[in-house]
């Protein structure tokens, strides 16, 4: 089949262009350095979740202002999207974004990004069970984003979002940048797409002992590029395997594979995994689509590991407006 060996061809030639550098990183996780707003780099939301994070391509169920602000007019996503990941002890993150369509294939959205601890018992090397005082940690991102619509096959968007990450005494705040493109091809639905994430200076942080007042934390920032395509379908249902590579500032790269079930896209399924991550377990994810009070609603969850072999729960919800 001609599809099948295009596709073939782009995957070999995606693998020949990174394999001047490390496959798989010897060192993985454990050369990871630090940074600032490191929950920025998290997907979220349940269809993201369910293929592993390789989503960076993914038009439909996605969450576009989250994950690649092309994705936004490439699958005309349009509403209130909101998303939780529950960490447990009392962490929660999550995720809001409104959209909206203008003219000409242009989208824009606002975005609102936070990670919260409550309360938690402050504790020293001196003092491991406590010193009776208590701190917390809030971590908050704010976003402007702006997708368009060049062509039926060609989509590309930006976001600018200003971060605030308070631990404690401890502060920290930044402006990053998120670039992204989108381009569909005809062949087999396959959709190809790069993006460059949490780009910006490295942070300074505020209130640091005597004599660390200098010290910067690196950004957040990650390079990726994906493939999604629809490798089987029959009738209304299809099979849309995807692939994503990262390469983040800490120089942990890992790869991402998923694969996802549809059926008259108003159901689907989702597993995934990643290589050269620390988190051995697979991915997974479901969703549906319905209506409230004839205003188009879809719902998903997803179980996202942890390098400790359990699970972290996630869950979704897209709404759009009738007016809209």
């Amino acid at each position: 089949m001609v599809s099948r060996k295009h596709i073939a061809f782009v995957l070999l030639l995606l693998c020949s262009t990174v394999s001047q550098g490390q496959i798989l990183p010897t060192y993985g996780e454990e050369r990871a350095g630090l940074s600032a707003f490191t929950f920025l780099k998290l997907p979220i939301d349940p269809a993201s979740v369910g293929v592993g994070g390789a989503s960076l391509a993914m038009t439909e169920h996605s969450f576009g202002a989250l994950i690649n602000p092309a994705l936004v007019s490439g699958g005309n996503q349009q509403g209130l999207f909101t998303a939780n990941r529950s960490l447990g002890g009392g962490i929660s993150h999550d995720f809001v974004a409104l959209t909206k369509e203008r003219t000409n294939g242009q989208h824009i959205a606002l975005t609102l990004n936070s990670l919260s601890t409550g309360s938690i018992l402050e504790r020293t090397v001196w003092q491991p069970e406590g010193t009776g005082a208590t701190t917390s940690a809030t971590l908050t991102s704010v976003g402007l984003g702006i997708s368009q619509a060049f062509s039926e096959y060609f989509h590309a968007g930006m976001q600018l979002k200003y971060g605030l990450e308070q631990l404690g005494v401890y502060r920290a705040h930044n402006v990053y940048l998120d670039l992204g493109f989108l381009y569909k091809l005809d062949i087999a639905d396959l959709q190809f797409a790069a993006a460059l994430t949490n780009f910006g200076p490295n942070t300074p942080i505020s209130n640091l002992p005597a004599g660390n007042e200098s010290a910067l934390a690196a950004t957040p920032q990650m390079f990726s590029m994906g493939l999604q395509w629809t490798a089987w379908e029959a009738g209304e249902q299809k099979l849309t395997p995807s692939f994503q590579l990262n390469h983040p500032t800490d120089n942990a790269e890992y790869y991402a594979a998923g694969l996802k079930y549809q059926w008259r896209s108003y159901y689907w399924t989702s597993v995934g995994y990643q290589i050269g991550s620390q988190k051995s377990l697979p991915w997974m994810g479901f969703g549906m689509k319905g209506q409230v009070s004839g205003w188009p609603i879809e719902w998903g969850v997803g179980a996202m590991p942890t390098p400790y072999g359990t699970y972290q729960g996630t869950i979704g919800l897209k709404i759009k407006p009738l007016t809209w």
